[in-house]
């Protein structure tokens, strides 16, 4: 598990201080809760979670509703793997104190683990509507609208940090990656050099790269950039999934193959894996095996149009062109317009299936 960083960390000390010095109209925590609080926080950015724990829980014994301090304790939970424990330390918080912010990101980023991606682009609201400021936020709903097909939406949040933050190397990275969805492959060139030459590790600029170097067909420079992407992030599913699409476009399916199954054991129930093994397996030829990893993607993601759209090639290649027709036409209902070479395949595949 990734230990939180060091600036959410004296974020989350600020407002615990700020909340206790500067709020007028609610009582001021006791000064022992408020202490404990702080070291819990010193505590968890040292990752000694045992007495983080302890301290959350005293500052609670001594502030029943001290509502930074049981968010404390939803922290140690998800750096424990307790997603559940943490989930509930999290809705505690906000049921004590609705504006706080940092509990309805911290819910968000767990929320969106689960693929429960609107439900967490609605939390990162709250906690913008409560901070405007909340870069970390920006950022992660920046990221929820491009998990939900939302590219431009992304880059008018993203935008916002550009001008806000000129001189930090993970908004012009992530900016980079919205930019490379939205088909602006110079512009988010420039954006990744950019947070390259502020971070030279940082993996989002580095799977902007990737990305841009596989639409040109520069497929062994993208495997090392995107090699260097998951070096600086070993636990990020969006980049190793990336190399898997790679490797195939390079004809290394047994590389790739390995790959997957490593991705399988690590993150089972993470759509775009089972998505990525629909797609190879369509690649070779084994449309049985497309249509089950299809299925899985759809299972828990309703609306996938990626996955939808594999489905009905496989069952075309199965002979079973109705489903494919209903299929395909799902897919056209649900896919944004930003998917024009798709849509176009979809529509042509369509009219091919005999009436």
């Amino acid at each position: 598990m990734k230990r939180i960083s060091a600036g959410r960390l004296a974020g989350l000390l600020v407002l615990s201080i700020w909340s206790s010095d500067c709020a007028t109209s609610a009582p001021r925590p006791n000064p022992r809760a408020v202490a404990l609080q702080a070291a819990g926080v010193v505590a968890l950015g040292r990752g000694q979670l045992e007495k983080a724990a302890g301290d959350f829980a005293l500052a609670l014994e001594y502030e029943p509703r001290f509502a930074e301090a049981r968010n404390g304790l939803g922290l140690v939970a998800l750096q424990r793997g307790d997603t559940a424990r943490a989930e509930e330390a999290f809705r505690a918080a906000l049921a004590l104190d609705e504006d706080l912010a940092e509990a309805h990101f911290n819910l968000a980023q767990l929320l969106m683990r689960r693929d429960a991606n609107e439900n967490a682009l609605a939390e990162t609201r709250a906690a913008l509507a409560v901070d405007p400021g909340y870069a970390d936020a920006r950022l992660l709903a920046g990221e929820l609208l491009l998990r939900l097909d939302r590219p431009a939406d992304a880059h008018w949040e993203i935008e916002k940090l550009c001008a806000a933050f000129p001189r930090r190397a993970d908004v012009h990275g992530a900016n980079a990656l919205v930019l490379v969805r939205l088909g602006r492959p110079v512009v988010a060139s420039e954006e990744a050099d950019l947070a390259l030459m502020l971070d030279p590790r940082l993996a989002s600029a580095h799977r902007a790269r990737a990305e841009i170097l596989r639409a040109n067909g520069e497929l062994e420079t993208a495997t090392d950039e995107i090699d260097l992407a998951i070096a600086a992030n070993p636990g990020s599913v969006q980049d190793r999934l990336l190399r898997v699409t790679i490797l195939v476009a390079r004809g290394m399916w047994s590389e790739a193959a390995s790959a997957l199954e490593g991705l399988v054991a690590a993150a089972p129930r993470q759509p775009e894996v089972r998505f990525v093994m629909a797609f190879v397996a369509l690649a070779r030829g084994q449309s049985e095996a497309a249509l089950r990893n299809a299925d899985d993607a759809l299972a828990i993601r309703a609306r996938y149009p990626q996955a939808r759209l594999v489905r009905a090639q496989a069952l075309i290649r199965l002979g079973r062109g109705e489903q494919a027709r209903r299929d395909l036409q799902q897919f056209l209902d649900e896919a944004p317009p930003a998917m024009v070479a798709e849509r176009a395949e979809a529509e042509a595949a369509l009219s091919d299936i005999p009436r």
